[in-house]
């Protein structure tokens, strides 16, 4: 359980809020139109209302922004991946015998990508690093937070997808108005740009 950003001694029955995405306890969170608020997001929300700007509508994520995201993610998880396969292929002798021992080392190559991406949306509030320099956030389909669940179920669904068939997953986000991807829809997230 993570604790309440006003409460650090706090640890049960904080949830997210819907529009910063920090976790707070029910003392510090109020919930406006079936979403979650702390006193400052609903503050935020209040004058965006007051103001005729609403938030509560999904910015859906461009596909451009979604592949930069990506590019920059696999940059992040195989680059250093693939220098130390390298290091650990040179420095072993090589000889007949130990080439299935080096195909080992390629496993954690496979499985990489879709650890990193389901660990960093579980636990960063639904960005990767690529999704965090551009902006952009994995949520759930009312705009929420979204579950461990949902992030290990769509790693999962875009790994063997990619395996796959890996353009066509991508097909459905140039022609959807929510622009969601096979793995979004079977996940039951949605990719926004942030404010």
């Amino acid at each position: 359980m993570l604790a309440c950003r006003n409460h650090p001694d706090v640890l049960e029955a904080t949830r997210h809020c819907s529009r910063c995405g920090g976790r707070f306890c029910r003392d510090c969170i109020v919930a406006l139109n079936d979403r979650l608020y702390c006193a400052t997001c609903k503050n935020e929300h209040l004058r965006d209302l007051q103001s005729g700007f609403d938030r509560t509508r999904l910015n859906y994520a461009s596909s451009v922004r979604r592949f930069g995201a990506l590019v920059i993610d696999r940059l992040i998880v195989f680059v250093p991946m693939y220098a130390l396969f390298f290091v650990a292929v040179v420095s072993i002798p090589q000889r007949a015998e130990d080439f299935p021992w080096v195909m080992l080392l390629l496993i954690p190559l496979i499985f990489a990508m879709p650890v990193y991406d389901a660990l960093m949306i579980q636990y960063q509030n639904g960005q990767t690093l690529g999704k965090k320099a551009l902006r952009l956030r994995v949520v759930r389909m009312d705009g929420s937070p979204v579950t461990a669940g949902q992030a290990w179920g769509r790693a999962a669904m875009r790994f063997v997808l990619e395996g796959c068939i890996s353009f066509i997953d991508y097909i459905p986000a140039i022609f959807t108005e929510e622009k969601t991807t096979l793995h979004d829809m079977a996940a039951g997230t949605r990719v926004v740009e942030l404010y």
